[in-house]
């Protein structure tokens, strides 16, 4: 053999030597075919994360702003939070305590979030309070837009070298804002200004970059582990399995979790897809717990609004609660509940019942004060939950009282006192046929239910406490005028009786008839008087909501009582709205002024104007009268209580009232109210 022949030998077997068999090729082939599609899959996947990232993050920062909205929105409809800390500004001081805007609740809350490192809100505007609040680049530019586009704007923005996901809202102006920013000329539906969030992506980078990585290695794992059995298992274990394992994925892509894989092999490629079907199982479960709780967090919400709106529509305390408690045991899933507010004497007594038996509800009310078992929760202010009531008793670990709803067919028990401004007013109960653990979260809630109820009983107590001083207050005035004007004319007549007796006597009929006559004449003024007092008592008590419009009627009635036409300036009814409290103070002084003018000016006209001001509007009550005589210069000396009566009213709101000549040559009456009103001021 030559060496020719040799050298094509060596060539020729190390052509078969690299040359690969059909399950070779097969192997390498869909192995190679396995490997793309894991790519293709890997990059979809990773695109259809981030793009589920972002989504979830724009949710949350959506829910963070809104959240932020209804806090702004609850402080703003009670005027502001008091609190026992100052915080870093506050509006005012009083008792310990320190008035905080919703603006200055929004900053220590986005403080506080800024410090945990989750997220960080930013109020600004065009038009500047407070220059803290100036809006970086991102926010001048979305307020920029607000002024033509109110639609939220949302991004990610990387900020000192992070990347952060921004979105900002509109904040229109409410009547609530005019309060604060009615000196920038601001009217009811006008943006403002906006309300910013920024959110890290720290996290959701990681999470992004680790699913990345997890995905990637186990698709090449998953790749290099089939080419290197294709090879024995290619026809038949190899192909369907692969098959099938695609196929469940692209259902699983497309959202359908009731998808099994189910592949018989006695292998690892089956034991592969009873994982696989087991990740599904979980991923199914997870997507139903996520849903349900999403279920849970609606109803709850709802049941929030609810109440607010229940509470808003100024009912009796006892509608209120028994609509919210409906509201409560339809969002917490329970089959029924009581509501029992506490008594002077601490005895709990029930106010709101829903689906209880008689003997559950009769029960709760014969428990006595010291050893009761809804006293034991309201002295120790905590909630209360029981899961065995099927089983037997349940007592309250601080008194070890029974439950009354132990052994009457119910298997959990949720009590929870309400409280408003640290003080206890009552409980809640809820109980369920079911027994289960309530979780965290549906404890939390029942607890904020009770404390939106405590709240609700809280500012009934305090309507009623200003009713009841306001009816004191005017029984006082009614008093202090019929003494002024009726008690003295009685005794003037009582003393003329007497004379024309006296004259009757002595045979001076002349006499007797002129004191009877001028007797007649002070019967005619008193009677005048009292139907004007009936006249302005009747236009106190009738406002209707509508000031402008009471004042506008009352006038009318006035002039065609008393002959002196009365010009109201301005003779628009959105100009004239204040408080209630100052409406009523404020009529009753316009009442006494005119009632003076009426009695001692002998004036033809007058005129009553609004001065809006900076900080305080200036109301004139004026006359063309005989004006003020010199010994009425200073009130202090004057002896008459009506002076005094308006100056009273005038500082029970909040305001000062003098009185001077005017360039009519008659009176003027001044009375400077603050545009804004302290709540714990005004009505004392």
């Amino acid at each position: 053999m030559g060496s020719s022949e040799e050298t094509n030998i060596r060539k020729n077997k190390a052509r078969s030597r690299l040359r690969l068999n059909l399950g070779e090729r097969l192997a390498l082939s869909i192995g190679v075919i396995i490997g793309l599609t894991s790519l293709v899959l890997f990059l979809w996947l990773s695109h259809r994360q981030e793009t589920q990232a972002l989504r979830m993050v724009e949710a949350q920062a959506q829910a963070l702003l809104t959240d932020m909205l209804v806090t702004r929105e609850w402080v703003s409809s009670y005027g502001g939070v008091w609190t026992d800390h100052p915080g870093e500004i506050y509006l005012e001081e009083k008792d310990g305590y320190f008035l905080k805007s919703p603006a200055m609740v929004t900053k220590e809350l986005s403080n506080l979030s800024t410090n945990k490192g989750l997220y960080e809100f930013h109020i600004t505007s065009l038009h500047l309070k407070n220059p803290d609040n100036v809006p970086d680049a991102f926010e001048l530019e979305v307020l920029r837009q607000f002024e033509e586009d109110t639609t939220p704007v949302s991004r990610v923005e990387a900020v000192d070298g992070e990347r952060f996901y921004r979105k900002m809202i509109p904040l229109p102006t409410t009547i609530s804002c005019l309060e604060c920013h009615a000196d920038q000329g601001y009217q009811v539906g006008d943006i403002r200004g906006g309300l910013s969030v920024m959110l890290p992506m720290a996290e959701v980078d990681q999470a992004l970059t680790a699913n990345r990585q997890a995905l990637m290695l186990a698709m090449v794992a998953i790749v290099a582990l089939m080419v290197g059995l294709l090879y024995y298992f290619v026809r038949r274990i190899i192909v369907a399995p692969i098959g099938k394992l695609t196929s469940a994925t692209q259902t699983i892509a497309a959202g359908n979790y009731d998808v099994c894989c189910a592949i018989h092999t006695g292998d690892e490629l089956e034991t592969l897809s009873d994982s696989f079907n087991q990740m599904v199982q979980n991923l199914k479960n997870s997507h139903n717990a996520l849903q349900q709780q999403v279920a849970e967090r609606t109803r709850e919400l709802t049941a929030l609004s609810e109440i607010a709106l229940t509470i808003s529509r100024s009912e009796d305390l006892e509608t209120v609660l028994k609509e919210g408690l409906g509201q409560v045991i339809q969002a917490a899933e329970m089959d029924s509940g009581a509501v029992h507010l506490l008594q002077s004497n601490g005895a709990p007594y029930l106010v709101a019942n829903k689906d209880l038996p008689v003997s559950v509800t009769s029960c709760m009310a014969d428990q006595e004060k010291d050893s009761g078992f809804l006293i034991g929760i309201s002295q120790e202010k905590i909630p209360f939950f029981h899961t065995s009531l099927v089983k037997g008793t349940c007592q309250f670990q601080a008194t070890g009282v029974p439950c009354p709803a132990a052994g009457a067919g119910y298997g959990a028990l949720v009590s929870v006192p309400l409280r408003s401004r640290n003080q206890t007013l009552g409980t809640l109960t809820l109980l369920s046929h079911q027994a289960y653990v309530p979780s965290d979260e549906l404890i939390q809630f029942i607890t904020c239910m009770g404390n939106q109820l405590g709240a609700a009983v809280s500012s009934s107590r305090y309507h009623e406490q200003v009713e009841q001083l306001a009816t004191v207050e005017e029984r006082s005035r009614i008093g202090r005028e019929l003494h002024d004007s009726l008690a003295q004319t009685l005794g003037y007549l009582n003393l003329q009786t007497r004379a024309v007796s006296d004259l009757l006597q002595v045979d001076q009929i002349p006499q007797a008839i002129d004191e009877l006559n001028e007797a007649r004449q002070v019967i005619k003024d008193a009677y005048e008087e009292i139907r004007h007092a009936i006249f302005d008592l009747r236009y106190t008590t009738h406002l209707n909501g509508d000031f402008g419009a009471a004042l506008r009627e009352y006038l009318y009635e006035y002039a065609l009582q008393s002959a002196i036409p009365v010009e109201l300036l301005p003779d628009d009814s959105a100009a004239w709205r204040f408080p209630p409290e100052v409406e009523i103070q404020l009529l009753r002084i316009i009442q006494e002024a005119l009632t003076n003018v009426r009695r001692h000016a002998e004036a033809g006209k007058a005129r009553i104007s609004l001065i809006p001001g900076d900080g305080v509007s200036i109301i004139r009550i004026e006359d063309d009268g005989r004006g003020i005589p010199p010994h009425h210069a200073r009130p202090k000396d004057r002896p008459h209580f009506g002076l005094q009566i308006m100056r009273e009213r005038a500082e029970s709101i909040g305001g000062q009232l003098t009185v001077f000549q005017s360039e009519w040559g008659g009176a003027v009456v001044k009375i400077s109210l603050p545009n804004a009103y302290d709540k714990e001021q005004v009505g004392r």
